[in-house]
């Protein structure tokens, strides 16, 4: 055989191979992935792995994207590469139980009517541009439908979970169950309104749209079968067997959300409007704690009020000097931005506004074997705790701030706890007493607790538990036309919700981004704009300085001209040469800002430049040098064998 023919028969052998090896792969290893990436984009987590493992009927999920719109806008188009991308790892994931299908949304077509009548949105990336479908649609085999109207890119890191809760949802369409405990007035139609108002509040009435709401009455000896979670809002004085239910459900099912008050303004109102004495004597109880069951835990509420001075709340005080009403900052009262919050928990990481307190508590801790602790939101560094008693007189934000101590600390006001807990009975069921019937009702026999006592969690726990239950009052987060104005109502929203659903959904948590930031970029301009930063104080410093030397000749009398008030009159010589300085500096100091400003584009500059040419030229120069060095070897063979 020729060389010719060899190399022939060599390209199609080789060619045959190729495409034999990629159909037996797609055929027999198709579930097979090697996931390369840093952020293990293309790897799910153990719990969306559970929850596809306990799918029991298919489902389908369609992707609605814009393709030829999203294709001018980068950032969308990768977004929803993304998604693709997502979606096709949990199909190859699920052996065959989720079938994925995308379509290609264009106006006017046949495609966009099924988006809309899917509960699609379309949405503007900027004003003028034409709307961009990319959102998510599951049916499961009987018909039953749930959507996420849009997926935000904002959203990538908890776009696993969302996709995994769509699924979750559809393998279980039913509502959740949510047994409610609290002393606070949350049924409207017992009370004539809503805990926190004459209307029912924001809170109450989403809670009641996403959940089965079930509220136990102040009598109660058991938690209902049935039932996913717990929700605990400033509860009244419970007796032992009403302690030993909670913790046994907690035992059972590990899953509650809990908000505690060291001093409640919305239970003081529901009293009537007594003052914080007669409140505690006969009236609502303004606190409300769980000590047993949180000691045993390792946790502990403080009977006194946080009070935060870096995030206090405007209020409107009387100036104690003039009498004048005034806005003032008021520390009893304050707010917890993102940034104060934990970034990576799902409970709290996708909240972009703040959330608001108000005569919070804090909660403190102690390391239990087994069990991890995860502060959700906390104060700023500059506060303070005051007795509950002088809390709920609410007083002068300026009296405060006389006798405001040196230092303070960072207070935890919410928080995560997962694992597995200890009962708080360990010895069984408390001594069975009669439950105290409330006013018009019949007298409540006396009940043993039902179940099986757990003295540890079957399942590991996850419970919420925050300081604060004045924090859902619409007063705190609902604006005057509705809206919400800041993350209250979410945070606890979402928390219930996550807290529903199955071991597995509650395991999981935000995902880093698939954007990869520049991170030697990065560093370089955070070092600029920290030396720019420093460079402005010092200039801020010059300017004060030069300001009060002006101040100065003004008060010795050094001349009668602007800085003394006359208009008309001159400058003093000195008064000049001081002005004048003052000039030369602000010049000098400015030019010196550009400067940085320019050393710092120039360094970036070169060093994006270098990674063009090492992502872009470097690898071409490298294979033409290598080829034209090949060329060269054998066209010299090539002559010596000629000679």
């Amino acid at each position: 055989m020729s060389g010719r023919r060899f190399a022939l028969f060599a390209a199609a052998a080789f060619l045959v191979m190729f495409v034999a090896t990629n159909l037996i792969a797609n055929t027999w290893f198709r579930t097979w992935r090697l996931d390369l990436t840093q952020n293990q984009l293309y790897s799910l987590s153990e719990g969306t792995e559970r929850t596809l493992d306990g799918l029991h009927e298919p489902v389908e999920l369609r992707f609605y994207f814009s393709r030829d719109a999203a294709s001018t806008f980068p950032a969308v188009q990768t977004y929803g590469a993304r998604v693709r991308e997502m979606l096709q790892t949990f199909q190859a994931r699920s052996n065959g139980r989720v079938r994925f299908v995308e379509v290609n949304v264009e106006p006017f077509s046949e495609e966009e009517d099924a988006a809309v009548e899917a509960g699609i949105e379309a949405r503007q990336v900027i004003e003028g541009a034409d709307p961009i479908y990319m959102g998510l649609a599951g049916a499961n085999a009987i018909d039953d439908q749930v959507a996420i109207s849009f997926l935000d890119p904002s959203r990538e890191p908890f776009l696993e979970y969302e996709i995994t809760r769509l699924i979750y949802e559809l393998e279980n369409p039913d509502l959740a169950r949510v047994a409610l405990i609290t002393s606070l007035p949350l049924d409207p139609a017992l009370s004539g309104g809503g805990a926190f108002g004459a209307q029912p509040s924001m809170f109450e009435t989403e809670l009641g749209r996403l959940m089965n709401v079930e509220k136990l009455p102040p009598t109660f000896t058991s938690i209902p079968d049935g039932v996913d979670v717990l929700a605990i809002i400033h509860p009244g004085p419970l007796s032992p067997t009403q302690l030993y239910a909670i913790d046994q459900f907690i035992m059972h099912h590990g899953r509650a959300f809990i908000a505690l008050d060291p001093a409640s303004m919305v239970a003081q109102r529901s009293a009537g409007g007594m003052d914080p004495f007669s409140a505690m004597m006969g009236g609502a109880p303004t606190s409300s704690n769980l000590e047993p069951l949180l000691e045993r835990w390792g946790l502990a509420m403080t009977r006194e009020v946080v009070l935060d001075l870096d995030g206090a709340l405007p209020v409107q005080a009387q100036d104690p000097q003039t009498g004048q009403p005034m806005n003032a900052p008021q520390p009893l009262f304050f707010r917890v931005p993102p940034a104060q919050r934990d970034s990576e928990d799902m409970l709290t990481a996708w909240l972009p506004r703040d959330m608001n307190f108000g005569l919070a508590g804090a909660l403190t801790w102690s390391e239990r074997e087994g069990v991890t602790v995860t502060p959700l939101a906390s104060t700023s560094g500059r506060t303070r705790r005051i007795a509950a008693e002088r809390a709920l007189m609410q007083p002068s934000p300026f009296e405060l701030l006389q006798d405001w101590p040196a230092g303070g600390r960072i207070e935890t006001v919410a928080l995560r706890l997962s694992g597995t807990l200890e009962t708080a009975y360990p010895d069984g069921a408390p001594a069975i007493e009669p439950v105290a019937p409330a006013e018009g009702d019949a007298p409540t026999p006396a009940a043993a607790p039902q179940g099986e006592t757990l003295a540890r969690s079957a399942t590991p726990a996850e419970l919420v538990i925050v300081a604060d239950a004045d924090f859902l009052d619409d007063a705190f987060y609902v604006a005057s036309n509705g809206a919400p104005a800041a993350d209250n109502g979410a945070f606890a929203l979402n928390a219930i919700d996550i807290l529903s659903g199955s071991d597995a959904l509650v395991s999981l948590r935000s995902r880093a981004p698939s954007e990869r930031r520049m991170e030697l970029v990065d560093a370089m301009e955070r070092d600029a704009q920290r030396r720019i930063e420093s460079r402005q104080q010092e200039l801020e410093a010059e300017l004060a300085e030069t300001e009060q030397r002006l101040a100065d000749l003004q008060t010795r009398g050094r001349g009668s001209g602007f800085f003394s008030g006359d208009l008309g009159a001159e400058l003093t010589a000195e008064e000049r040469v001081e002005i004048e300085r003052f000039r030369e500096q602000v010049v000098n100091v400015r030019g010196e800002l550009r400067s940085v400003s320019r050393e710092l584009r120039g360094d970036i500059d070169q060093l994006e430049t270098l990674i063009v040419f090492i992502n872009v030229w470097l690898a071409p120069i490298l294979v033409a040098g290598a080829g034209l060095y090949l060329f060269w070897r054998r066209q010299r063979r090539t002559r010596r064998a000629r000679r």
